[in-house]
């Protein structure tokens, strides 16, 4: 039996000029730590979670959080961006006890295992592809001879680690997990402050408290901006059976009231679907909910169920208004899909959230202006614009240099800076149109009332908006008296971050 804690590390978020609010960050937990942590006490262990991401703790706390369980095995799950953060709590942890276990899992090592390996020597080990199966196999073998047991290590499927000669060794890839079903309902129990910790995006929710689920893996599309290395490219999900007892679970244990359903191709199975509305319908669920879809994925009868069973809001990933840059990216839909999905899904009365990127290969400043003119044009109720960013894993990643000028900075790979800037465009001037085109969605009268609205009627949001303007202002003046003082020759000592 060992004792794992789970670490969600702390964020890294690069953008010195314009900063993100910290009370607007959406800190829902990782719903893929609860299911590691249930496969491991399924087995046995004795599993800890430390949300330090979604907590938004600082290192000196995560660092302190981690080490009084006093664990023999340290997993981390990490995005590109808070990998560095990742590694600097492996390190630490080492120089306390070298004996404990580090290992690495998520998307970002999944894509890069040896780069990665090579790069932080304080991660003994990665777990590469999807992490349940892997687990069991990986604890059993370190508790059984220790980590430094290389010839049993080459055995199991799925993972990365140095051999005597300081080589990187990737062993063979493990099988997808075809039942999902066969998995044991996630460990929220073991989540900090769950449900009221936690806070989802503004506007991005009916009511209070909340809580995220992930009812799907895979996708067959190759949109190249997309990384598909840990779930792979075949579609499978939880079955309705099971997704019912996940949410009766969150509504009679947590009293959640609002479900953030985060599958990529939530709507893909249409009898799933089916199942699950009827299911929710049939058991007097009083729930509402929000999903991510494809445009081609939703008809007026299926949008006309999810309304019934409590569906709330539908993201859909747009990306562009240019049909050139949909196609270059191979994101397989067509302008048209887009205006029949986003009005009848408006028409159901469901509201519509776009999910935009700027800055794509080939971008020009007509794309934007039809990007633009699409969002405006449609019925949506919000707008996200993300600044596209060529992640590791992505075919994008590996051609982005044809296209423009890419700084594969890691810690900058956020969606929130453009690291990539393609071909026609400075930074200083993708950042420009980026501003424009928000101001456009907006600062459109008819707009501006309804967020007004919506914000009033959602009372927390409402005070975690006015919080971050003061957060917001305070950085303001803090650079201005810098500024100030460093023109009349004052120093402004060291930043304690």
């Amino acid at each position: 039996m060992s004792r794992i804690t789970f670490v969600n590390p702390p964020f890294t978020v690069w953008d010195s000029e314009t900063p993100l609010p910290r009370t607007l960050e959406n800190t829902t937990p990782s719903f893929g730590l609860c299911c590691l942590s249930a496969v491991a006490r399924e087995k046995g262990h004795i599993a800890r979670i430390v949300e330090a991401g979604a907590l938004q703790m600082t290192m000196k706390e995560t660092l302190a959080h981690i080490l009084k369980e006093r664990p023999d095995v340290v997993g981390f799950r990490a995005s590109t961006v808070s990998l560095n953060n990742a590694a600097l709590l492996a390190k630490a942890i080492k120089e306390v006890d070298a004996k404990v276990a580090t290992i690495i899992g998520g998307p970002h090592v999944t894509a890069e295992p040896c780069a990665t390996l090579n790069r932080f020597p304080q991660f003994d080990l990665a777990v590469v592809g999807e992490g349940e199966e892997t687990l069991v196999e990986l604890l059993a073998v370190i508790e059984a001879k220790g980590i430094q047991a290389h010839e049993a290590l080459e055995n199991v499927p799925g993972i990365a680690f140095r051999n005597n000669n300081g080589e990187i060794v990737l062993t063979a890839g493990r099988p997808y997990i075809k039942d999902l079903d066969s998995l044991p309902m996630p460990a929220w129990d073991l989540l900090e402050g769950f449900p009221d910790r936690y806070q989802p995006p503004l506007l991005s929710y009916k009511s209070l408290p909340v809580a995220s689920l992930v009812t799907s893996r895979g996708c067959p599309y190759q949109c190249t901006f997309c990384d598909r290395s840990v779930f792979g490219n075949r579609y499978r999900g939880y079955s309705a059976a099971y997704m019912t007892r996940a949410i009766k679970r969150l509504v009679s244990v947590w009293g959640i009231k609002h479900l953030l359903f985060y599958d990529d191709l939530f709507a893909a199975s249409e009898a799933r679907l089916i199942a699950v509305c009827n299911d929710i319908i049939s058991n007097g669920l009083n729930i509402s909910w929000s999903c991510d879809a494809r445009v081609n994925a939703v008809t007026q009868k299926s949008l006309a169920l999810m309304k019934k069973a409590g569906c709330w809001e539908i993201a859909f990933g747009i990306e562009s208004g240019s049909q050139k840059i949909l196609d270059l990216v191979a994101k397989d839909i067509t302008i048209k899909d887009i205006e029949t999905g986003v009005r009848l899904t408006h028409e159901a009365g469901i509201k519509v959230k776009g999910l935009f990127m700027m800055g794509h290969p080939r971008e020009t400043r007509e794309t934007i202006r039809e990007t633009v003119a699409l969002a405006t044009r449609l019925p949506f109720d919000i707008i996200n614009i993300s600044k596209l960013t060529p992640y590791p894993g992505t075919a994008l990643y590996k051609d982005a240099a044809k296209y423009g000028t890419f700084d594969p900075d890691w810690d900058r790979m956020n969606s929130l800076s453009f690291v990539f800037v393609p071909h026609g465009f400075t930074r200083e001037g993708l950042e420009a149109e980026y501003r424009m085109a928000l101001k456009k969605f907006y600062w459109r009268p008819g707009k501006t009332v309804s967020l007004l609205y919506a914000l009033i009627k959602d009372r927390a949001g409402l005070k975690r908006l006015l919080k971050a303007q003061n957060d917001f202002l305070r950085f303001k003046a803090g650079r201005y008296l810098k500024k100030a003082a460093s023109s009349l020759g004052f120093g402004t000592g060291t930043r304690n971050a």
